[in-house]
C-alpha cells in the first residue's frame, strides 16, 4: 500500500511465478573400461557439454573432467553439473586372419603377456595349438582393470590326402 499526497490509498499486486531448474546428475565419478555413455537426463532441453556438442547424452572415451549446462528453453532456466571419468583401455586383442591349411597344428597366440586368458574350450594359456577345424574365441581380461577383450579365428585343417603307388616294380 502506498499514500499519494491526497490521502489516497494505491495498491498494485505483483505475480511471482518461481521456475524450477532443471535437475542434473550426471552421477558419482566413475571408471570404465574403453567409455562410458554421460546422460544430462531432460529429454527436451537444450544442452550444452564442456566439448561443446548439444546432445542429451556424451560417449566418454578419455580420462578427463566432463560437464554439462542444461537449459529448459520455456523458462531459461540453466542447471549444470560435472563428474571426473578415469577410462582404462581395453587389451588388444589380435588373433589374425583367418587360417586355412594342409594338415598339421596351428598356433594361436592371444599376445597380453601378463593378462588373463580364456579361450572357448576353457583353458587358459596366452597360446592355444589347435588340430581340428573350428572356430576359435579367447576373452583377454587385464588383471589390474578387470578391463577385456575378445577376437575369434576360423581355422580350416584340410586332411593331407593318401598317396598310394603300390608296391615297388
Amino acid at each position: 500500500f502506498a499514500l499519494d499526497t491526497n490521502g489516497c490509498t494505491i495498491r498494485d499486486t505483483v505475480a511471482v511465478v518461481e521456475n524450477a531448474l532443471p535437475v542434473v546428475a550426471l552421477g558419482p565419478d566413475a571408471t570404465a573400461c574403453g567409455s562410458v555413455m554421460l546422460d544430462a537426463g531432460n529429454a527436451g532441453m537444450n544442452y550444452l557439454w564442456n566439448d561443446n556438442s548439444t546432445a542429451q547424452t556424451l560417449n566418454a572415451s578419455a580420462t578427463g573432467t566432463y560437464s554439462v549446462v542444461v537449459t529448459d528453453p520455456a523458462t531459461t532456466c540453466a542447471n549444470s553439473d560435472t563428474i571426473a571419468v578415469t577410462i582404462n583401455p581395453l587389451p588388444t586383442v589380435a588373433l589374425g586372419a583367418d587360417i586355412t591349411q594342409c594338415g598339421g597344428t596351428a598356433l594361436l597366440d592371444a599376445g597380453n603377456a601378463g593378462m588373463n586368458f580364456l579361450w572357448n574350450d576353457n583353458s587358459t594359456a596366452q597360446t592355444l595349438t589347435v588340430t581340428t577345424t573350428g572356430t576359435y574365441s579367447v576373452t583377454v581380461t587385464d588383471p589390474s582393470t578387470s578391463c577385456s577383450n575378445n577376437d575369434a579365428i576360423d581355422v580350416t585343417i584340410n586332411t593331407i590326402p593318401t598317396v598310394a603307388l603300390g608296391a615297388d616294380v
